[in-house]
């Protein structure tokens, strides 16, 4: 299996270095998405037409996010230092994601992922 370590960086707005997509072994291609300061890291994905997306999803700011895909699934809502995979499927056309808490998406917390 696939072993992440994860470093704690001191201070505010401290770097942190991001984890990186893989496929896994059942062919699914996995990327790393972090909900921090009122918006999803990186908040665009683009994967090759046909490929089976899931997003590792991970809360890193200070109030609880959930990602919420037009398709209606979910990742439920996320309290800071949790994390939850979300399985997209099969990307064959532009999606859209965004925080379902009230005003997050006004406020810009979207999540694009389209084919390229």
């Amino acid at each position: 299996g696939l072993l992440l370590v994860a470093t704690a960086a001191c201070g505010p707005g401290a770097p942190t270095a991001p984890a990186s997509p893989y496929s896994d072994s059942e062919g699914r291609y996995h990327v790393p998405v972090h909900m921090v300061d009122m918006r999803f890291e990186p908040s665009t994905i683009v994967v090759p037409d046909g490929t089976h997306l899931v997003v590792d999803l991970e809360n890193t700011d200070g109030m609880p996010h959930d990602l919420v895909l037009q398709d209606g699934t979910t990742s439920g809502l996320l309290s800071r230092g949790q994390t939850a995979t979300v399985d997209v499927g099969t990307v064959t056309g532009p999606i859209e994601g965004w925080c379902s808490v009230q005003g997050h998406r006004a406020a810009g917390m979207v999540l694009g992922i389209s084919v390229g």
